[in-house]
């Protein structure tokens, strides 16, 4: 196991740069991740991504599975693996697009890496880290020195299901408390109408 900085092992890339408001267009060439479109699980909502199309000449940066997108503006400094998003979808400049670089493909696992980047100790970092004062943000030289720890990619491994395993965990018991709420109100529901009906 070593400590090392993020920089080393990753290429970091702007998202798309969009000036002003993302319009929707059914004519649209591209779907963009916003930071709206991040759920509480750290989850890309697919079916709510926009479509549009791009301004300017940029060529867009096209999302790949594996690929992490880190939000680099707010106070919110997190990290969110891509997985299933459809084809040409990019990125807002909310975000710095994170990608495994090819000669580290056999020692690095993506998924590690985001999981890393949202534990305690890179999220001080980041707090620490931060610049601005209306909008804090970090800058990439920041993010391209984070420290890093870099155990044996079984080791990676171990860790990665250990998490999927923790948050699958997390969403069943989340959805049997909902499922609980639901019935309570249904009872009460039940209740007040029959003691409407003996009034």
């Amino acid at each position: 196991m070593m400590t090392t900085i993020l920089g080393k092992y990753v290429s970091i890339g702007s998202g798309y740069p969009f000036r002003g408001r993302i319009e929707l267009s059914r004519e649209g060439e591209a779907f963009v991740v916003q930071i709206r479109n991040i759920d509480a699980d750290g989850e890309i909502l697919t079916n709510e991504l926009t479509l549009t199309k791009l301004p300017g000449k940029k060529s867009p940066d096209w999302l790949l599975a594996n690929d992490i997108l880190f939000i680099a503006k707010g106070t919110k400094n997190t990290a969110t693996l891509v997985k299933n998003v459809p084809e040409n979808t990019i990125c807002s400049p909310h975000f710095f697009r994170l990608r495994v670089k090819p000669q580290h493909n056999a020692d690095v696992l993506a998924e590690f890496i985001c999981w890393q980047l949202n534990q305690e100790p890179a999220q001080r970092y980041f707090t620490v880290s931060a610049e601005g004062s209306l909008q804090v943000s970090i800058r990439k030289k920041v993010l391209e020195e984070t420290p890093f720890t870099l155990p044996d990619f079984e080791t990676q491994t171990k860790i990665v299901n250990l998490h999927r395993c923790a948050m699958k965990e997390i969403k069943t018991y989340n959805q049997l408390i909902e499922n609980r709420q639901l019935e309570m109100t249904a009872i009460a529901s039940d209740l007040l109408n029959r003691l409407n009906k003996n009034i």
